[in-house]
């Protein structure tokens, strides 16, 4: 045993067994044969609790989209459109820059309850931050509401941590449950946030004022967020348990010379790659949304409204679903060295869903009409399906089917996300090993944020350019490209053996040196 790299040359290897102390070699390797990861009880406490916070962190990330745009209009007439998407995108930046020191912080600590804490004091602080834009100038408010936006996206960061204690409080038996639970809760309260946020509707604006307090339908999610943000760090307090089945306590100490390998870099950036392809592809479809069911199929703007919103609506209690059946029964089964088959399963389904969801040259023309309407007493004119003087790609692009569209919205892509998102990060907390997980969690959430950030502005040009035909396009390459690794690397994304059997002159690489048998 010995911390640098074997040489080819026999005779340079006794030599270097002769410089090694007597009883070194004996030590250590006895303290490596002795690694075994203890199969402990998961903290399902901490685990439900995490789950809920988490769920709060997706529900600020959505909660204000409803009535940002209508609330920077009321208190910054003078602001533009394109302003009002650096401050969409505030939250995600500052999501995916804190992620990984969030991470870093909780590996170093050996703790999830400081970053934790400190994380959500700081979503505490910009809510209240948020609350006061008025008391500011009106040229000043557009900022207030970016830099807010931002420091509640930098303690949303907090989410990489819950979901690496979720991989390192588990045993591996429960190990996909788990992190089902983290994963489900975040993605679940982005889709719950808007509806909450209606509730604070009848309050209207300018509600009740006291000096620069206001509380009215724009501030009111704000004052709950930063009140559900104090209890969820009370309840950190009281019942977080930090307690880490899933670590190596022999590998885990500072003094310790415990061998535990490195993970392999490659299986890790498949993984990396497959989160940032995830978020790209839903953040994308949410962004066009809208606007892409309007020209497609001549809806009105309350259709649109109306329609999507039905769609997305049954899009999220599939994934619900999907969610549950891993929660009881299909994480375990899934656990059995399954989760490879899993991921390339549901990339498969995001593929199909484009495939067949794509305007082929055979299917009918894109419509254009005008349309008299009435609203609030008043008759205006709407602009129903695709106009070719704005958009040139109207001559030549072709419909898809609705309820062809509808069912693989529905139901096949709703599908996609869960089984991705969770046979891949399951596999990803396994692939890393029985060690202190925070840093690379971080960054894995880091290239979601990066994925929600980039998506929107590339594809918004894109649709404005060349209409929907080109993003479905680079959609299946990115999908089938992630596949194409997973398929290629599929020997190689395998767990972490902590503590694999060496024959003579085989040797890995651990954080204190390397590991050679002679």
């Amino acid at each position: 045993m010995i911390d640098e790299e074997p040489s080819s040359q026999h005779n340079e290897e006794e030599e270097k067994k002769r410089e090694i102390p007597t009883g070194s070699t004996s030590s250590i390797d006895s303290k490596s044969d002795d690694i075994e990861i203890d199969e402990r009880e998961t903290s399902w406490q901490s685990i439900y609790l995490l789950t809920a916070i988490g769920m709060f962190c997706g529900i600020q990330f959505s909660i204000f989209f409803p009535t940002l745009w209508p609330f920077l209009n009321t208190v910054d007439p003078t602001a533009s459109a394109s302003f009002f998407g650096f401050i969409t995108a505030a939250f995600s930046v500052g999501q995916g820059i804190a992620s990984p020191v969030f991470g870093y912080w909780m590996n170093r600590a050996k703790s999830v309850r400081q970053p934790l804490v400190f994380g959500i004091s700081i979503m505490i602080l910009s809510n209240i931050i948020f609350c006061f834009v008025e008391a500011f100038a009106e040229k000043e408010r557009r900022w207030v509401m970016m830099v807010a936006r931002f420091f509640i996206g930098v303690g949303a960061g907090t989410v990489g941590v819950m979901r690496a204690y979720a991989a390192t409080a588990s045993s591996l038996k429960d190990r996909a449950r788990a992190i089902t639970f983290i994963q489900a809760s975040y993605v679940i309260g982005m889709t719950l946030g808007p509806g909450i946020e209606v509730a604070f509707s009848p309050i209207g604006y300018p509600g009740l004022t006291a000096g620069a307090i206001h509380v009215d339908m724009y501030t009111s999610p704000a004052w709950f967020a930063s009140i559900v943000s104090f209890l969820s760090v009370l309840f950190i307090f009281i019942f977080l348990e930090e307690n880490y089945a899933g670590v190596d306590q022999n590998a885990d100490a500072e003094d310790s010379y415990t061998a535990m390998p490195t993970f392999d870099t490659i299986s890790v950036a498949v993984c990396v790659l497959t989160q940032f392809t995830l978020m790209f592809i839903i953040t994308n479809l949410e962004t066009i949304g809208s606007l892409y069911a309007k020209m497609m199929w001549g809806w009105t703007n309350a259709q649109a409204v109306e329609y999507t919103g039905i769609l997305q609506a049954v899009n999220g209690l599939v994934g619900v679903l999907v969610y549950a059946l891993f929660a009881v029964k299909l994480g375990d089964y899934l656990s059995q060295a399954r989760e490879r088959i899993f991921t390339i399963f549901g990339l498969a389904l995001g593929v199909i869903y484009h495939v067949v969801t794509y305007p082929y040259p055979w299917g009918g023309d894109l419509h254009y009409e005008l349309k008299n309407i009435t609203i609030h007493g008043k008759n205006e004119t709407e602009e129903l399906g695709c106009n070719p003087i704005k958009y040139h790609w109207c001559t030549y692009t072709k419909d898809v089917n609705f309820w062809i569209y509808a069912s693989m919205y529905g139901i096949v892509l709703a599908a996609c996300f869960p089984i991705v998102n969770i046979s891949m990060n399951t596999l990803f907390s396994k692939i890393l090993g029985a060690r202190r997980q925070g840093t690379m969690q971080g960054i894995m959430l880091m290239s979601g944020s990066f994925a929600r950030t980039v998506g929107p502005m590339l594809v918004s040009w894109i649709f404005q350019e060349w209409g929907p035909e080109p993003i479905w396009g680079i959609e299946i390459f990115t999908l089938s490209i992630t596949a194409i690794f997973w398929i290629i690397f599929y020997r190689r994304m395998t767990p972490l053996e902590s503590n694999p059997k060496l024959n003579p002159y085989e040797y890995y690489h651990y954080s204190k040196g390397v590991l050679y048998r002679i």
